[in-house]
């Protein structure tokens, strides 16, 4: 008989009149991976945070390792034996790994130390227990943190959207590190937004959307037709047909760029094509936002937009626009009305006229159908996160550059508003406006890509046409 980690049963949360959680039910069982991929993430905060602390809900019960800990009746507000491991990292940054790993246990280090080495040659994990955890990558945390868990015999572990921030082969080797722990006794909770990466990663997945568990699947049930009738369509005909791609012209060229860590880097990009590079080792993505944010220039190489040097005239500033990860937390200014946030950039192409009344009346002729009563919007602070993804890039989409780069476009975002970034990633598209996609992981880009360039090391080791990403996903 299976060991029960963690159930809950019909669970209801109300809070500020609205139901967080709605009936419920959810069961964890010991030496498991279980995936939970959140179709919204309405409820999946409160969720979390019900697993790990007994804090009030309105009806239903839960139970830790048999024994039940909370319930409609009576709460503890008692933490359970629960370790979440998301960003930012929950560990002391100035302090070492050791010290990290053996918190307060000051009493005969020797010994302790002893025992990390052990653990940490057992698990085959690359850590040094002397280095500075401020030193570490966020990788490097999360073995850390899974090391700790291990050694202190933690009984459950909720591993957050950690794929959003690690490169896709220290993807793998966490794969791997939490199968070996699975053995050994650890229980796994992995929380994602992509249905490709938990059925990976995890023995089953439960699907949960609006604070209620619709379907669980088994391994056996993992496929494409099988969650199909759970996700919206991602799917988008490009043209896959290359020919035409470069008849509409090159945009923008690399020939044999290189920096501290791009070797000698040759590519174009066609007008009007979404181009995806996936940094498998996560390594360069920053030089090539820096290089076409005009931050610095490349050690040797030569980069040409339109067939003229990037040099001349401040080129790529001009016409290439960088749509962050994350973009509402930076790109979104709270005290500025929607039609003032739209028509930020205006001003860069007609220099005077942003506070303009005809040019905002004009504005909001042509995007009133996408943004509706939002756009007279005074306040901001209301809108909700889609409409404010619709602020960011329809911004770029007024300002018509000539090279849209979304760094990381899915992080974070649950399978609705994915859905929607999709949506206006194919709304610059068809203004002719080339978008480059830079990512860690896949995720959903290519649905909307032309073409994958795979980076490893520093390099273009890998170039797939939308006609070949079966090949990627099947070698990958």
């Amino acid at each position: 008989m299976k060991e029960e980690i963690i159930r809950l049963e019909k669970i209801t949360q109300i809070t500020d009149g609205v139901t967080l959680l709605d009936s419920l039910n959810l069961h964890i069982f010991k030496n498991e991976i279980f995936g939970l991929l959140c179709i919204n993430d309405h409820g999946k905060e409160a969720l979390i945070q019900l697993i790990c602390r007994n804090i009030p809900i309105n009806f239903g019960n839960v139970y830790f390792l048999d024994l039940l800990t909370n319930s409609y009746k009576r709460h503890a507000r008692t933490a359970n034996e629960v370790l979440v491991i998301e960003k930012p990292i929950r560990l002391i940054e100035d302090l070492r790994v050791a010290d990290n790993v053996f918190l307060l246990r000051h009493r005969n280090k020797q010994h302790f130390n002893d025992q990390l080495y052990y653990y940490i040659e057992k698990l085959g994990l690359q850590i040094d227990p002397a280095a500075w955890v401020a030193d570490l990558s966020f990788y490097e945390k999360c073995l850390v943190l899974l090391l700790k868990a291990y050694i202190m015999d933690t009984k459950l572990v909720i591993l957050r959207d950690i794929s959003n921030f690690i490169s896709a082969v220290e993807m793998k080797k966490i794969d791997s590190l939490l199968k070996k722990l699975v053995n050994e006794g650890m229980t796994f909770l992995y929380i994602c937004n992509n249905h490709e990466e938990a059925f990976k990663i995890c023995d089953r997945v439960a699907l949960m959307e609006n604070g209620r568990v619709i379907k669980i699947l088994d391994n056996k049930n993992f496929s494409d037709e099988v969650i199909k009738a759970y996700t919206l369509d991602f799917y988008h005909n490009t043209e896959d047909e290359n020919s035409i791609k470069e008849n509409s012209g090159t945009v923008l060229s690399f020939k044999g760029v290189s920096t501290d860590n791009i070797k000698d880097m040759s590519f174009d990009i066609y007008k009007g094509e979404c181009v995806t590079f996936l940094d498998i080792n996560n390594t360069v993505l920053n030089d090539i936002i820096d290089l076409l944010g005009s931050s610095f220039e490349p050690d040797s190489g030569e980069i040409e937009l339109e067939g003229v040097n990037s040099r001349r005239g401040n080129l790529l500033k001009k016409n290439i626009e960088i749509i962050v990860e994350n973009p509402t937390q930076t790109m979104v200014f709270m005290e500025m009305s929607c039609i003032d946030n739209l028509c930020f950039l205006v001003d860069k192409k007609l220099s005077g006229v942003w506070a303009g009344k005809k040019i905002k009346r004009s504005v909001m002729s042509e995007y009133e159908e996408y943004f509706g009563e939002d756009l007279y919007a005074t306040d901001i602070y209301g809108m909700s996160i889609g409409s404010l993804y619709n602020l960011v890039y329809y911004r770029i989409h007024l300002l018509s550059p000539k090279i849209a780069v979304c760094v990381q476009p899915f992080s974070g975002a649950d399978m609705y508003l994915r859905h929607q970034i999709i949506c206006l990633i194919n709304k610059l598209l068809e203004k002719g406006i080339s978008v480059i996609i830079l990512a860690v992981n896949i995720s959903d880009t290519l649905f909307v890509s032309d073409r994958l360039f795979v980076v490893e090391k520093g390099r273009l080791k890998e170039e797939y046409s939308s006609r070949n990403f079966h090949k990627f996903k099947r070698d990958n």
